[in-house]
C-alpha cells in the first residue's frame, strides 16, 4: 500500500469509494499517467493567544518541475489547507476558478483518538458534481488526501477534454 506524507492511502472497495478517487487512484497506478501537480509539503499551524485564534495553511506544490506555494488563513484546518491548495493551483490551472467544494463529511470509527477517520468531500464546478473519499488515522491527513483527488480529477478530465478536441 502506498504511503503519501505518513499517511496511508487506503482506498475503500469499487462499490463503497466515490468515482474520482476510484479514477485517481487507477490513474496513478498507470506508469505512463503523469499527474499534473504533485504535492511537495503541507503544513497547518493552530494557534491559540488571548482569546483569539488563528488556523494557518501553507502548501507547496510542484507543477512542470517548478514548486510553486500558497499560504491561506481558515475558520478551520481543512478550509485552509483547501484555500491553499486552490491558491496555488488556480494560478496554473484557471479552469478551477468556479470549481468548490460543496459538501465535506468526516467519520472517526473505532475508539480513541487515533480511531480511523474517513473524510469525504463533494465537489462543483456548476456542471459536474463528483465525489472523494480518503481515509488515514489522521483527520487533516485524511481530508487533505480527499481534496487532492477532487482537485488532480478534475484538473486531468479538462486536460483530457482538451486533447480530444
Amino acid at each position: 500500500m502506498a504511503e503519501q506524507h505518513g499517511q496511508s492511502t487506503e482506498f475503500f472497495d469499487e462499490v463503497t469509494a466515490p468515482q474520482a478517487s476510484q479514477q485517481v487512484e487507477r490513474w496513478r497506478n498507470d506508469p505512463s499517467y503523469r499527474p499534473p501537480f504533485r504535492v511537495v509539503r503541507w503544513r497547518v499551524v493552530d494557534e491559540q493567544w488571548e482569546g483569539r485564534s488563528a488556523i494557518d495553511a501553507i502548501v507547496v506544490v510542484e507543477i512542470d518541475g517548478v514548486e510553486d506555494f500558497c499560504a491561506a488563513q481558515g475558520v478551520g484546518g481543512v478550509n485552509a489547507l483547501d484555500l491553499a491548495l486552490r491558491g496555488v493551483l488556480i494560478k496554473h490551472f484557471p479552469s478551477l476558478v468556479g470549481v468548490q467544494v460543496m459538501e465535506s463529511y468526516t467519520h472517526r470509527g473505532g475508539e480513541g483518538t487515533a480511531a480511523e477517520v474517513v473524510s469525504i468531500k463533494k465537489f462543483s464546478d456548476g456542471r459536474r458534481r463528483w465525489s472523494t473519499m480518503r481515509k488515514s488515522q489522521d483527520l487533516l491527513g485524511s481530508a487533505w488526501m480527499a481534496l487532492v483527488d477532487g482537485y488532480e480529477w478534475v484538473i486531468s478530465i479538462n486536460a483530457q477534454k482538451k486533447t480530444q478536441k
